[in-house]
């Protein structure tokens, strides 16, 4: 990866947290609500990749734009694991935090690339 390497490092940190966790639901919701879960984690890291190998500024947006929307899917799934009991409000606090923390990264990185794309007018 070329630039924002930490912001891809801290959604790994996720993602892993994230498989790990799935594996502790029953086993019926391993496979319907824990695979949603898994699939976003990994799309959200997707776009990462994505954003940051791009060179089109406007196609780098899009994909930040999806992280958002992709960060905000996963703080609901995981609100749904919390009540219905497959998570403990520690857990929802931990990984809220972490997502919320790989949001902000985007969003700056997002700034980033508006400046570095009207610079460019």
């Amino acid at each position: 990866m070329k630039q924002d390497f930490i912001i891809y490092t801290k959604m790994l940190e996720v993602v892993l947290w994230t498989f790990e966790k799935v594996n502790t639901f029953p086993k019926k919701q391993r496979f319907i609500l824990g695979q949603q879960i898994e699939n976003s984690s990994l799309a959200a890291l997707r776009l990462i990749i994505e954003a940051n190998n791009v060179r089109d500024d406007q196609v780098a947006l899009k994909r930040l734009e999806g992280l958002n929307v992709e960060l905000e899917v996963m703080r609901s799934l995981f609100r749904v694991a919390f009540e219905v009991s497959f998570i403990k409000a520690s857990s929802l606090g931990y990984i809220t935090e972490k997502i919320d923390e790989v949001g902000r990264m985007g969003g700056s990185w997002q700034k980033k690339v508006r400046v570095r794309a009207a610079s460019r007018e």
